[in-house]
């Protein structure tokens, strides 16, 4: 059984547990003096360690180890053509952060009727996802994510540049000749699809069209299936 995992801090080489993490410990899971816990700090270091003290407002651990934790190969940047009703994408943060995407970005597509100011007030509430769901996955580091743009707007310099597009019938991940590659962006669409002058306009930019799937896949089941891929041909 693996050990209950909780955002914190380094101070004199002691382990600091509090605000809300704190009252998850204590009052959720009914920790106690001398149970052993995992903790990430989100500066690069995961540990183990042994509460030794509890306080009102937090709780000190003694470090007993420290776990090196995989870097992915690659970094995964995700432009996400965000859907009208922006709660599917609460739903996707956690699972896109278990596929290892480094960063999200809400992107804004001809059939998108959303404006970035509205995209803009469900930042908070994603980011807050992200880092809580670093303690189910057990990954470094949280998902970064970006402030929203325009589809046309895109300024990739990944090495590898691929948009899933369902009118592209051949074409898969698998067809693509793949070597030193370090960073991917990758582009899904939104309820509706693309047009074709976006499609030609990512095209221009350096992105590869592929096929995802024999069937026409819901914007969130895309985005798993296309990451899911990714993280199978690149692990």
């Amino acid at each position: 059984m693996s050990l209950p995992c909780f955002i914190g801090k380094l101070t004199d080489n002691k382990i600091i547990i509090e605000g809300q993490e704190y009252h998850h410990a204590i009052n959720v899971k009914r920790l106690k003096i001398n149970d052993k816990i995992e903790v990430n700090d989100l500066n690069g270091n995961y540990l183990v360690g042994t509460i030794d003290k509890i306080e009102k407002n937090y709780l000190l651990a003694t470090i007993d180890s420290i776990i090196k934790k995989p870097i992915p190969s690659i970094s995964i940047t995700l432009y996400q053509c965000l859907p009208n009703k922006l709660s599917v994408i609460d739903g996707l943060i956690e699972p896109i952060s278990q596929l290892n995407t480094a960063t999200f970005v809400p992107t804004i597509s001809e059939f998108c009727s959303l404006k970035a100011k509205d995209i803009q007030k469900k930042l908070p509430k994603w980011e807050k996802i992200a880092v809580q769901s670093i303690k189910q996955c057990k990954r470094l580091y949280p998902l970064a994510i970006k402030n929203p743009q325009k589809l046309l707007n895109i300024d990739s310099n990944e090495s590898l540049k691929i948009v899933f597009y369902e009118n592209e019938k051949n074409k898969t991940l698998k067809d693509l000749t793949i070597k030193n590659v370090k960073s991917v962006a990758v582009v899904i669409g939104p309820e509706g699809g693309f047009s074709k002058s976006e499609i030609m306009a990512l095209v221009e930019k350096g992105f590869v069209a592929l096929n995802l799937s024999t069937n026409i896949l819901k914007a969130e089941v895309a985005t798993i299936a296309a990451l899911a891929q990714i993280e199978l041909i690149f692990r």
